[in-house]
């Protein structure tokens, strides 16, 4: 329609989106919760019983006084329907074991037609122990539509098959999988996956993980920390066409084996590892993994990664990066002159550093910096930007004096300061010295800039700057 005939047509006060197609209300409807959805049948007799022919459900049985409302009005729903109708389900549980009867849910999921689905998502709020998880009985040999499936906090029963022939984007997070080849088959049977997040919970049972995908780009395995079941674990990557990988929190591991990665693979180290008894055979797993990640050459380390990086400086061999040429780290800024140098030192070809600085005040030792020089200074270093909270001691400062005096090769440097966080100040002339400071290279500029806290990103209490963990 023009707009000028449409204004033309319509008398004054006439109510246009009542009058369109049904099909299109429904999919206007589709945006909305459920909730949302059934309001709407208050507004007219032609709104009444439209959403019931939205093909999909999204529900939060918080909003239903009991778990037998919220799971008849499922089944109702999908005796509207027919089971074949439809397309998207989003079901999130506040299941309490001790008040809730788990069978309903499993019966009226159970009635869930999972050939036309194209996306799928359970999420079990209860997180605090093994037996508030959700046993989901679903048929997912035959998903021949499905493009997303969300899990969390479930428990999958055991499938004899699988395919999911058009799915791309697959997140499990606390999932309790029958056995270590149904969790294999769940990925594998996936031809076209491209978004893999995995979060092992601190009740799972595996004994060997395998992530096999021809298609997948981007991965994410997180591990809580085992609190019921002992012992370590084996991982298996071999995704030739990895663009990310995102490995994160705890790992107790037999071995971790990268088969097949992209060239320009991306990686985010977030890891914690835990030393069982077996301390040599630990930390030969541990050399073998961060090995893997020797030639790739855009990582990013968080502050608990980086100083497990530095502890094993002083063995022999450390591990080197040789392929690493951009390097994003969270370090705490008081540990700095100590331990910075020994992170440069294992990244030879460095060009690009980026520094998320925060202060810890367990560390108020200080050091001075090395006077041995790290080769990236004096070969590659090209660019160093840092964001740092304002100190009394001027820390942050040092650190770019640091970087200006030594870099042979620098060609910008950018610190970001944010005294808001601290409520410091700098003394008197203290940064306009380190402005005019003398630089090793002629070619480098050197950039100050304020951060100021945001309505939608408040700068933690503290000036700590955390990374967050969430999945």
């Amino acid at each position: 329609y023009q707009v000028g005939c449409l204004s033309s047509s319509v008398s004054e006060g006439e109510d246009m989106i009542s009058s369109l197609p049904e099909p299109l209300l429904c999919h206007i409807l589709s945006f909305l919760t459920t909730e949302q959805a059934v309001q709407t049948s208050v507004l007219s007799s032609r709104w009444k019983h439209i959403w019931r022919w939205v093909p999909r459900l999204e529900l939060d049985s918080s909003n239903f006084t009991d778990v037998k409302v919220c799971t008849d009005f499922i089944d109702k729903f999908l005796g509207f329907q027919g089971k074949s109708y439809l397309r998207e389900l989003k079901l999130t549980i506040d299941y309490h074991v001790f008040d809730s009867d788990a069978s309903l849910y499993k019966r009226c999921l159970g009635r869930v037609d999972m050939r036309k689905l194209e996306r799928f998502q359970v999420e079990n709020r209860c997180r605090f122990s093994s037996i508030c998880y959700v046993d989901l009985p679903l048929t997912l040999s035959v998903c021949e539509a499905l493009v997303c499936l969300k899990l969390r906090f479930v428990r999958l029963n055991d499938f004899a098959s699988l395919s999911f022939p058009c799915l791309k984007i697959m997140y499990l997070e606390a999932v309790t999988f029958p056995s270590d080849a149904a969790a294999k088959a769940l990925i594998s049977c996936s031809p076209v996956l491209e978004v893999l997040k995995i979060c092992l919970g601190k009740d799972d049972i595996l004994v060997a993980l395998r992530v096999c995908s021809l298609s997948l780009k981007s991965l994410t395995l997180k591990q809580a920390k085992r609190v019921y079941v002992r012992g370590r674990y084996s991982v298996v990557i071999d995704t030739p066409k990895l663009e990310y990988l995102n490995l994160m929190d705890h790992y107790e591991l037999k071995s971790f084996d990268i088969i097949s990665m992209a060239d320009s693979v991306k990686v985010d180290l977030d890891l914690e590892f835990g030393l069982l008894s077996d301390y040599r055979s630990d930390m030969k797993v541990l050399y073998s993994l961060l090995n893997d990640f020797s030639r790739v050459g855009d990582v990013t380390m968080s502050w608990r990664t980086l100083q497990f990086i530095c502890s094993l400086y002083y063995e022999n061999p450390h591990p080197k990066f040789h392929g690493l040429t951009r390097l994003g780290a969270t370090m705490c800024l008081t540990a700095s002159p100590e331990l910075l140098p020994i992170v440069l030192e294992t990244c030879a070809n460095l060009k690009h550093l980026t520094l998320e600085l925060f202060l810890d005040y367990q560390w108020r030792r200080l050091s001075e910096f090395s006077t041995v020089l790290p080769r990236c200074l004096v070969s590659s270093l090209e660019s160093v930007e840092m964001e740092s909270p304002v100190t009394e001691k001027a820390t942050e400062l040092k650190l770019a004096r640091y970087f200006l005096k030594n870099s042979t090769k620098l060609k910008k440097l950018v610190l970001r300061l944010n005294q808001s966080s601290t409520g410091k100040n700098h003394k008197p002339g203290v940064l306009e010295q380190l402005i005019e400071y003398p630089r090793r290279s002629s070619l480098c500029q050197f950039e100050v800039i304020p951060v100021f806290p945001t309505p939608n990103h408040p700068l933690p209490d503290g000036g700590v700057y955390v990374n967050s963990n969430r999945f």
